[in-house]
């Protein structure tokens, strides 16, 4: 059988296998989808070991999205534009890495008649995940903030108009839109990224982890009457555009 997977450290919650696998069986496609759940010490052999093990392609999370970079033979733009991959298409022995966590949280605002335009927003964190919403808002034109703890990352937002540290974001009352990024939030350390003191009821939360479905994050925003969006619909999102990547590059249908 083919084999596809995702690749991270610590994901047993994920949801990809789901949705995936569900995925498939619509398309009526005998594919597997699996979790590849290894220290960073194995993947050179998880690597080295993928054409024979019949593996079409995998997606990437963390804390891979940016270090698996370093095994790939081929770029796509967008991938290259946010130097960090989620999906990497295997054929005949080359790697082509891929960004579509850019398409899918892209998608996932649409799908949430989120209208940006002319608008201020603040992504916190600096990692894979936070270079792929960076990528996707600096498309639309938006007014983009960053907060992080990293100083070494500022270089790599270059079209934000502000970057402070993370500890200082305590007003949200500027943005439209406020993300959260970061490690904080999901399943194995469900704590605030910030503190809030001071918010404008019509600012929207969103967190990228989908794992509670109702962060301490998105619960402030909630209790405060605030629109709140949880991860999954850029999963979903970004998973369907995985698909169709190994999908073409195997002409399976």
């Amino acid at each position: 059988m083919r084999r596809t997977g995702l690749l991270g450290r610590r994901i047993s919650y994920s949801k990809s296998p789901e949705i995936h696998e569900r995925l498939y069986e619509k398309k009526r496609l005998e594919i597997s989808y699996e979790l590849f759940d290894l220290p960073r010490e194995d993947i050179r052999q998880f690597i080295d070991t993928l054409s024979r093990e019949n593996i079409l392609g995998f997606n990437v999370t963390q804390p891979y999205k940016e270090e698996i970079i370093s095994y790939i033979h081929e770029l796509d733009h967008t991938a290259l534009e946010c130097g960090a991959v989620n999906t990497v298409v295997v054929k005949n022995g080359w790697r082509i890495g891929y960004n579509t966590d850019v398409y899918g949280f892209a998608q996932s605002l649409q799908d949430h008649r989120v209208d940006l335009r002319g608008k201020e927003v603040l992504i916190l964190g600096s990692g894979g995940a936070a270079k792929a919403v960076y990528t996707a808002l600096v498309k639309q034109g938006v007014r983009i903030h960053m907060a992080f703890r990293s100083e070494t990352r500022r270089k790599e937002f270059p079209k934000a108009l502000s970057i402070r540290p993370l500890a200082s974001v305590k007003d949200l009352r500027p943005f439209a839109l406020v993300i959260n990024a970061t490690k904080l939030g999901n399943i194995q350390q469900d704590e605030m990224p910030i503190e809030i003191t001071q918010y404008h009821q019509d600012t929207i939360l969103y967190d990228l982890n989908y794992e509670p479905m109702h962060s301490s994050f998105l619960r402030f925003g909630t209790e405060a009457g605030l629109q709140v969006i949880n991860g999954e619909s850029m999963l979903y999102n970004q998973a369907r555009k995985s698909q169709e990547l190994w999908i073409d590059a195997f002409n399976i249908f």
